[in-house]
């Protein structure tokens, strides 16, 4: 079944940006509601990701290690991959490393590299968290129809291109 579903909490803030500048900016609204909105969503993550024992960053580089199969992945491809362009790839490694999720090891043609892979334990978390998680989202969004969250995916993918200025 899953964890129970968050009540609506009215978001003021938007409203009262306005009240408090005189200045309705349209901009400034969608970027307050998306950010409450990503926050309202992540929280289910994070309870979800807690009862596993693993930060949705520690996931996030799970999966990128897991997508690199056999041959692995060094921390600059990890970080590619991550959905927080900041994060640490190499400070969230070290600490999956230490809970026994990920082993690192140098490359046979180049000791300088070194690629991290999932250990069994880090596998099997990941196997235990696929379903549960793709539930998960699709609970989130089941009041949208499946042209509003593909027109929801353009927008989001259109407000994240680079501006020229």
């Amino acid at each position: 079944m899953g964890p129970p579903r968050r009540s609506p909490i009215r978001f003021p803030t938007p409203d009262l940006v306005v009240q408090e500048t005189g200045d309705y900016v349209a901009e400034q609204q969608a970027y307050l509601n998306l950010i409450r909105t990503a926050e309202t969503l992540s929280a289910d993550l994070s309870d979800l990701f807690d009862r596993h024992g693993v930060s949705g960053k520690q996931y996030n580089v799970l999966r990128a290690i897991r997508r690199g199969g056999a041959d692995g992945l060094t921390a600059s491809q990890i970080g590619e991959q991550l959905t927080d362009p900041r994060a640490d790839a190499t400070r969230l490694v070290d600490r999956l490393v230490r809970e026994g999720f990920v082993e690192r090891e140098h490359d046979a043609s180049d000791r300088r590299v070194v690629r991290s892979r999932l250990t069994e334990r880090g596998t099997s978390l990941l196997r235990a968290l696929d379903a549960p998680l793709v539930d998960l989202h699709r609970r989130q969004l089941q009041h949208l129809t499946g042209d509003e969250i593909e027109t929801l995916i353009a927008l989001l993918k259109k407000a994240r291109q680079e501006r020229s200025d």
